[in-house]
This record gives structure tokens, sequence and C-alpha cells, in this order.
């Protein structure tokens, strides 16, 4: 044990410089996202009450038995940068595994940069963003990865790892799912581009998946002891068995679609580019081509659908309904890179074309977390403001007898927000709208305002106005009374 440790200080100490520069691309994003001080979500009622429910609502006991270390308690208190910074090495631990797993335990300064999409995709930030539990979400990527470090070691002690990690991403966030199948095909298509016989990886691959269908029933068996769970409804439902092969179709449609369909063009064009030299380059290199294009093929194919995981046999259609379950393709994307990376190419101008292709596409993808960090606090700034302007139009309406206060919408989003996600269409995604009155918000404005009310919404085309009585009108706003109800027509 002791010159295991050793080793380890002195492969640290020789990558020093390495490790420190991931450090420092991850907590420069994960502070920039924190420090806003964003309640993104769940986390409005989290600041408010204190309350956990990872494994009643979500069924992630990881996530509950961690956030109760973390925090010293099971209720829990905003613990400000400290969350986001936990997160922050927890991704970097995950980059480099990644990385010394696929590139011949070696690193390198651009297959790391390349490695912290893995964590700071445009899809990833929602979960970066939750003040609360984005920890335990970074964890599900690191299970994912983590039994990686054994490949090359015996069977048996692969297969029990395998098995435990996956198990453990599922009891932090099961978003994760399709993370270690793609790294199960990268590390086989590795073998087989350089020469390795095909019945040795499909073992191997047999053997992975044996590991996974393990964990899962597990899981499954888990969730069963677990009544709450089914008041998440179509979130946690599982497909038919009749019903799965067009649900499967559904998905992958719908899936590889939401992907682009969030993209920025620059991210598009850069992407296909890159893929098609992957391609190129990968068959060049190959030592045996006969079924070099075969292997490349199945390994894009499968990478890019796979990414999804479980929710690939899910009926509803979770990479609409938010962006952070469709984290696995970008995953699958970091991951091809740094394949690429891999090979050496002459003369060297063709190995700088590369590298100098996906520095760029690094560039717009890791620069787009500051981006959003932006965007979070200009809307989060238009929300205060506006919050603090009805409240003084509501503090003498509001009474004991008058505490219901309905609205045709909330707040105006912020015209910095509007204009922003101009470029890019995954903001309109990822930024809370402030005219949706929903419950994130309405939680929101009773924080900022301390007023004990809750908003709710209306209808306008029936409201008669005729029959009310308009007890304050500005530039804001009009609010009428009518039958101890106040509803507020935003102008």
């Amino acid at each position: 044990m002791s010159e295991s440790f050793s080793a380890l200080t002195d492969w640290c100490k020789k990558n020093k410089a390495l490790l420190l520069m991931t450090v420092i691309i991850y907590q420069a994003v994960t502070v920039a996202i924190g420090i806003v001080n964003f309640p993104y979500m769940d986390d409005t009622v989290r600041q408010r009450v204190g309350n956990t429910d990872f494994a009643s609502t979500y069924s992630r006991w990881g996530s509950e038995l961690a956030s109760w270390f973390v925090q010293g308690s099971r209720h829990l208190t905003d613990m400000g940068l400290f969350t986001h910074i936990l997160t922050g090495f927890i991704l970097t631990v995950a980059s480099v595994i990644v990385v010394y797993t696929l590139n011949n335990k070696k690193l390198s300064a651009l297959s790391l940069i390349v490695s912290t999409l893995i964590g700071l995709n445009p899809w990833f930030l929602q979960s970066i963003s939750f003040r609360f539990d984005s920890p335990y979400m970074a964890l599900s990527i690191l299970f994912s990865v983590l039994p990686f470090l054994w490949w090359e070691s015996k069977a048996r002690i692969f297969f029990i790892l395998s098995a435990f990690s996956i198990f453990m991403m599922c009891n932090t966030y099961q978003a994760s799912s399709g993370i270690y199948i793609v790294m199960v095909l990268a590390l086989s298509l590795k073998i087989l581009l350089a020469g390795g016989k095909i019945s040795p990886v499909l073992k191997k691959s047999l053997l992975s998946a044996g590991a996974y269908v393990v964990a899962m029933i597990a899981y499954l068996i888990e969730t069963k002891f677990n009544p709450d769970l089914a008041n998440r409804g179509g979130n946690v439902a599982i497909a038919a068995f009749k019903d799965i092969p067009k649900t499967l179709v559904a998905n992958i449609s719908m899936y590889l679609h939401s992907i682009i369909d969030q993209s920025t063009k620059v991210w598009v064009i850069l992407f296909v580019l890159l893929i098609v030299l992957f391609i190129v380059v990968s068959f060049v290199q190959a030592k045996e081509r006969s079924l070099s294009l075969l292997f490349i093929g199945l390994y894009l194919v499968l990478g890019a659908i796979l990414s999804y995981g479980v929710f690939l046999i899910f009926p509803e259609k979770l990479a609409l309904a938010a962006p952070r379950y469709a984290y696995g393709f970008s995953v699958f994307t970091a991951i091809t890179l740094i394949l690429l990376l891999d090979h050496k190419l002459s003369p060297q101008w063709k190995n700088m074309a590369i590298k100098g292709t996906i520095s760029l596409f690094c560039y717009y993808l890791l620069s787009f977390p500051f981006v959003y960090a932006s965007a979070l606090h200009y809307q989060k700034d238009a929300f205060v403001r506006q919050s603090m302007m009805l409240a003084i139009s509501l503090k003498n309406l509001v009474t004991a007898d008058t505490k219901q206060v309905y609205a045709t919408m909330l707040f105006k989003d912020s015209p910095v927000f509007n204009n922003t996600k101009q470029n890019y269409p995954i903001l309109q995604e990822m930024v809370p709208p402030n005219s949706a009155i929903f419950f994130p918000n309405q939680v929101v404005f009773k924080t900022y305002t301390g007023m004990d009310i809750m908003i709710e919404s209306f209808d306008f085309t029936t409201f008669d106005k005729e029959h009310s009585e308009l007890k304050s009108s500005d530039y804001y706003y009009d609010i009428y009374e009518k039958d101890n109800q106040l509803y507020v027509l935003v102008k």
C-alpha cells in the first residue's frame, strides 16, 4: 500500500504542471458559475428549508448520503462556493482518468484540455449550476470512468469494480449511464486499430456488458423499495417490453436532433470536420485496414447513440425536457477527440492542423460557460429588480384578507439575456425564464421580497376589468382587486 501511494505521489509530482492546468480550467468555470449565486431550480427550496430528498424523490442514495457527509448534517444549508469548488475537483479527477486510460497512461496538455469538455460541455453546465447537488452529479461521471483504471487487470476484478461503480453512478445521477459504454467502445476500438484480435476484445466487451446489466438490475431492485419514486411519473418510467423498439427509434432521433438544434453553427461545423478527420486518420493509422472502417463506423454510431444511456428506453423524451439529460453526447465527443490526438502523423504539419482544429473547437465550447454565467447574472439581476418593484406595489394592498395574488406573467427576461440567446440556442433551455409562474420562481420571489404570498397564473382574456377595482397603476403594472383577490397585469 505504501509503495502504491509513493508511486502515485511521484506520478503527481512528475505531472504537476498538467494537473494544475486541469484544476485551474475547471475551477475557473465552476467558480464563475457559483459566484453568480443563482438559485437554480431545486436550490430555491433547499435554500429555505434545507431538505435533501435526493433519495426519496430521485432514488439517488449516493447523493443523499454524500450530502449528509459534506454538510455534516441531514439538514442542508447553502455552502456558498464550496460545493462548486468540490465539483471542479471531482471533475478534474474524472478527466485525468479518461486521458490516462486512453492515452497510454500518459498525460498531455491538449488531451487534458479536451477532457475538460467532459465536465464543462454546455449540456452539463446545468448540473454544475445546482448549488446543492452539483458535486454528486459530478460523482456520477467519476464513477462511470473509475473502473477503467483496472481495464487491464484480471477479469474478476474489473467486473466487480465495474458493477459497483455503475451502481453508484445510478445512485448519484443516471444521466451519466452512457459514459461507461462509450469508454468500453473507445478502448475496444483502440485495441482493434492497433492490430489486436477480435476475440479478446469481444470477451472484454461482453464482460463489461454483464457488469452493466448486473448493476442496473441491482439498482432497479433498489428503486422498488422507494414508493415515492412513482410520483415522478414518466421521468422514471421504462417503456413496456413490446414498446421498446419504437421507443428506441423515437429516442435516438429525438436525442441527436436535440443536440443539433441546441448547438451553434460553428460547433456543428467543427464537430463534423473533426469526425471526418477522425475517420480518415484512424483508417490510415490502423495496423489492419481490412475491417478498420467497420470498427470505426460501429464505434461512432454506437457511441453517439448509446451515450444517451438508459434514457433510450424511457418513453419520456428527457433530452427535450432539459439539456442536462443529454450531456453523454459531449462526453462521447471528448473521448473521440482524445483518441484522435493519440495518433501521430507525418509530416508534422498534419498534426498541427488537427491540433489547431481541436483547439478552436475547445475554445468555442470552453468559452461558452462564461457566457452562460453572464446570462445567469443578468437574468437574476432582472428578476431581483422587478421583484422589488412588484413588492413595493403590493405591500399596501396585500392584507390578512387579501393574500391571493394572480398575474398574467411574472417578470420580463433581461434584455442582455435576450440578446445573448440569439447566438446560443441552448441558453433558452438552460436559463429559467423570468416570466414563468412556476414553483422555483414563486419561491425565489418570496425569498427576495420576504412577502409570504404565492403568485398564481390566470388567463387575462377571461378577466373582467369592469367589475374589478383598479388599485394601482404605474409604468410596469396595473393591479386590480376583485373578491379580496389581487390581479397583476404586466404591461
